[in-house]
């Protein structure tokens, strides 16, 4: 094995740790998977982050705060 196939292995290995980092931070931001907008997606039935209702988002957001 070569010094080029070891830069290619180490490039490929560092794509896919930032692809997973990015998903992660985009869960964590509360962003969906796909990043277009909810209102035309036709999937939006099945997905958690159009599902959630404003009321119970700001009740879980006080009770967070007072922990």
């Amino acid at each position: 094995m070569g010094p080029i196939d070891i830069v290619i292995i180490v490039l490929a290995v560092a794509a896919v740790i930032g692809v997973v980092a990015y998903n992660i931070w985009k869960k964590k931001q509360g962003k969906g998977g796909c990043g277009c907008g909810c209102s035309g997606c036709p999937s939006a039935s099945s997905c958690p982050s159009a599902n959630k209702n404003p009321k119970e988002e700001a009740d879980a957001e006080k009770e967070n705060e007072g922990q």
